[in-house]
Order: C-alpha cells, then structure tokens, then sequence
C-alpha cells in the first residue's frame, strides 16, 4: 500500500509538523510512504525524524496560491493508493490560502484519489474570531461552511478526541457520522531517566510549548511571583519558542515584565534539542501548560509530548485539556488566566505529597496505550479498511 501524506514538516515549527513527524515516522515502517511536504522559509538546525532518503518531497510554499496544483500534480507523479491530508486554519498560509485548500479536495475527488484528512482543530460555532461583530460573523460562516466542504468531499475525516466529533454532530449538524473517525494524538515513549544532581530542596516548574499570547504567559509570571514568596530558591523554566504562524515574538515583551528579582529565577529557553528538553522534563518537580482558548477543541500536543513521564502537571480548563484530563485525578486544573489560583496550584503540589504521587500514576495510566506506534497502527487499519 502507497500513501502519500501532505502536511508541513520540520524544520517547520507549528503543532502538525511536530504530530506528522512523529506519526509518520512510525507508519514508514507499515506503508510505502511519500511525504508531500513545504519548502522551509527559512533555515534551522532542528533534528529531522530519521526516514529513508527521498521519502520527504519538498515541493509546495506556505501562502502560495499555486500551492493545490503543485501538491496535486506531486501527488498523482506518485501514484499512491491513499492521500492523506493534514489540515489546520492556517496551515497552508493566511486565510486565503487556506479556503484553497478546498480547491485541492476538489481536485483529489475529481481525480477519485481516496483521500483522508485530519482535522486538528475544531471551531466552536460561538467562537470569537473577530472585535469586529460583522467580520466575527463572516468568519464563522467562512468556518461553518469549509469544515462542512472537508467534511462531504473527504472520504473519511479523523479527529482526535470525542469532543471534536460531538461538536461536529451537534454545532455543525453533521449528517455523515460514519466518515468521523477518532485516533488519538500519539504520545512519546519517556526517555530513560538520566542521573540528576540537584541541590536542596528547590522547586523547578517547567513550562512547556510554543510561546504564544494566547497561553497567558504573564498570568504565570504573576502566579510564580507569588510562589516565590513561600519558596524563595524556584526556579521556572519556560521551554519554546515563536509558533512559525505568529508574526511576532512575544519573548521579548514577556522578559520585560520580570523585575530584577524575578530575572533570576525565571529562564525562557527558546526552542530546544529532544535530549535536552528530556533532561528538563525529568529535572522538574511539576510541569504547568497553560492556554487561554475557550473555543478551539483540539487535542494538546504538549500534554502527549510529556504524559508518559509522569510528572504532575498543572493544566487551564480549556476544551483541549477537558477532554483528555480530570482535576484532582491525573492533572490540577485552573481558571485560565487566574494567577492566585495558578499560584495556589504551585503550592498545594509543593506541599501535598499524596496527590503529587497519585496524579503521577494516574496520568501515566491514562495514556498507557497511546503511544506513537499504537496511534500508527489504528492509521494503517483505516487505510486499508478504505
């Protein structure tokens, strides 16, 4: 079986290009794949997923109105027996780049190339898009109608969790439930936890993902200032960089609201190497992801990135973390944009040795059978089922 996959891919820094690095690596080894993949703006030193030479084809811009034809025509050279296309708002570009998207279905229906997509997110119908009331109004039109587009010319549709197709089913009234299929986001396998030398009794929180404002950032600046109050020797590591579809670096506005005091004992990372970001995860006492979005349901690839570590984590309560955690169960979750509950958060952790132990197991549990070669495994089933 031949699958072709069209997603972005690193270096690439956005949530599909690290979830299609991943997936695919791992269904390399049940599929003769080809990677239909974007043409990198601008130059890194991110590690590539190991594949075997000439299975990524860098063919296709971000923004380029030409981009449907240049996939499609990549595609069909190929001859594949399956095509699987990623997607997200603004995957391929702004907003008009991305309604092109539906011209490249088209072409694939036309072509009566069986084709599967991924949605990973989710719009609410009542999502607020836009300050202005007329343009918010016009964009979740644009939005009801692309998702229903993807929805009738796709031949199957995965989503990630259970809320994403309910809100399919009861936002969207969707008619065609059987083209739904749910497969988790794949978790990675905990690396082996290396020797840790650590002095006293000082707490690490390590905040972990793309630094956007839409994860209020200085909520947890706030929340931290306060911890330090009670424990004056933390440390908070904030681990990311800039989202590829951002404009700009929020990094910089957010260094400029530590005082003097604070500098000390808070450090913005930036991007960094897996084996790095693996000593700073098992190095850390609790892990904090934050988010201030009511209205996208998607599925967190931070949460799946770090679950099978076992550290306790400190979540928002958003749709993407609902869905997935309970509070007081495998996570602590919080009011999003509350820092003296963020803050709270921070101390009964510190203090309360018995749920620090118990949100350990029970996360570990939660997503024991979710790891990336599983996930691959339920792709390669569907694949063949079409």
């Amino acid at each position: 079986m031949k699958v072709c996959a069209v997603t972005t891919w690193p270096p690439h820094k956005d949530g599909v290009a690290l979830y299609s690095a991943e997936l695919y690596t791992h269904l390399a080894k049940l599929v003769d794949l080809k990677i239909i993949a974007n043409i990198p703006e601008e130059p890194s030193e991110y590690e590539y997923p190991k594949l075997k030479e000439g299975t990524v084809l860098r063919c296709w811009k971000r923004g380029s109105f030409t981009y449907p034809l240049t996939i499609f025509r990549s595609t069909l050279k190929e001859g594949p027996n399956i095509v699987h296309l990623q997607h997200g708002w603004l995957l391929y570009g702004n907003f008009i780049s991305s309604t092109l998207f539906l011209i490249l279905l088209l072409f694939f229906r036309l072509s009566r190339k069986p084709c599967v997509v991924t949605m990973h997110m989710v719009i609410r119908k009542d999502a607020h898009l836009h300050d202005n009331a007329l343009v918010n109004l016009l964009a979740r039109m644009a939005v009801l109608f692309m998702s229903s587009f993807i929805i009738k010319i796709s031949d199957k549709i995965i989503v990630h969790n259970c809320l994403m197709k309910k809100v399919f089913q009861r936002e969207y009234a969707l008619q065609e439930e059987s083209k739904i299929v749910v497969i988790p986001h794949g978790v990675k396998n905990a690396s082996g936890k290396p020797s840790i030398s650590r002095r006293g009794k000082r707490t690490w929180i390590l905040s972990l993902g793309f630094v956007r404002e839409s994860k209020g950032i200085e909520h947890l600046v706030k929340a931290f200032e306060k911890f330090l109050e009670v424990y004056p020797d933390a440390r908070l590591i904030i681990a990311g960089g800039r989202h590829a579809h951002d404009k700009t670096d929020p990094i910089g506005k957010y260094k400029h609201l530590l005082t003097s005091n604070l500098s000390k004992h808070v450090l913005f990372t930036d991007f960094i190497d897996e084996k790095s970001l693996d000593r700073l995860i098992w190095k850390s006492d609790m892990i904090v992801l934050l988010s201030l979005d009511r209205y996208y349901v998607e599925a967190s690839g931070v949460l799946a990135r770090i679950a099978d570590y076992g550290k306790p984590i400190i979540c928002s309560r958003v749709p993407k973390f609902e869905t997935e955690l309970k509070n007081r169960e495998n996570c602590i979750m919080i009011t999003p944009g509350d820092s003296e509950e963020l803050a709270q958060a921070f101390i009964s952790l510190t203090l309360n040795t018995h749920l620090r132990e118990s949100i350990k197991k029970n996360l570990r549990r939660k997503f024991k059978d979710r790891h990336w070669d599983a996930v691959a495994k339920q792709h390669f089933i569907l694949y063949r089922t079409i």
